[in-house]
């Protein structure tokens, strides 16, 4: 015949299945926030933009703008579009190690870019820092290659030259779009953007870093506008722009 479980070892069975239900439940809502818990595993339709940009944007012709091209909106004029559906949007940026930052700029440019995708619900961001420069190329490549997301964008300004180098080679059908963020591309494909301002716009070529950049330039509220600039820009149908919003206005 069983015999009954005491009252107090019945009472720890409880809390102890209570403790386990919670870690569960911790587990479960840590990883619905981790950026590597989304599934991305194929392919989807890619949004388009959802509203337009305002006339002061001075956005060119979308039929007769070329890639290169530097558009100079006003403050804010993009803040009415944003996409129709989920946006996968991969920030690659240059890290010190696989989970840190470069530098402080790059902080601030990875920064930005959650900011955005918190406010924005549609967004889905995952960020990978890349901290190798000998496989700087080969890690873009793969993302590209393997990632499906929307758009790729970089931080850093180490990673301008690979991602230029990148980007051609996926500039055909169904081509992969990518965002350079505070820094340009000299020579851009029809698939790559670039979102900057006075300060924060090196753009790799060989030339001195120092002639195009000032890391006291770099600040929050710059980064923020541009990134919202520049991703507006692409959403549009403007691809292969350079967005260089007003720095003495933020």
């Amino acid at each position: 015949m069983p015999v009954p479980a005491a009252p107090g070892r019945l009472r720890r069975t409880a809390v102890a299945i209570a403790a386990a239900l919670a870690l569960v439940a911790g587990a479960v809502l840590l990883l619905g926030t981790r950026t590597d818990a989304m599934d991305w595993s194929s392919p989807h339709r890619v949004p388009h933009a959802e509203g337009q940009l305002d006339p002061d944007f001075h956005a060119p012709d979308l039929d007769g703008f070329y890639s290169s091209q530097v558009v100079e909106p006003d403050p804010e004029t993009w803040t009415r579009v944003r996409p129709s559906g989920d946006y996968r949007v991969l920030l690659l940026a240059a890290g010190r190690s696989r989970r840190v930052a470069q530098d402080p700029q790059v902080a601030t440019l990875v920064a930005a870019a959650r900011k955005w995708a918190k406010a924005e619900g549609r967004v889905q961001l995952k960020v990978r820092y890349l901290s190798d420069p000998r496989t700087f190329i080969r890690d873009l490549d793969d993302a590209a290659k393997h990632d499906h997301a929307d758009l790729i964008m970089t931080a850093g300004n180490a990673l301008v030259e690979p991602v230029a180098a990148v980007s051609a080679n996926y500039a055909g059908e169904d081509p992969q779009q990518f965002l350079v963020l505070g820094a340009e591309v000299a020579e851009p494909t029809a698939n790559i953007a670039a979102t900057d301002w006075t300060g924060s716009a090196y753009l790799g070529e060989g030339l001195p870093e120092s002639h195009f950049y000032d890391p006291r330039a770099v600040t929050a509220p710059r980064a923020y506008a541009a990134l919202r600039a520049g991703v507006a820009a692409v959403l549009t149908g403007y691809r292969s722009v350079i967005v260089r919003i007003p720095a003495e206005r933020y």
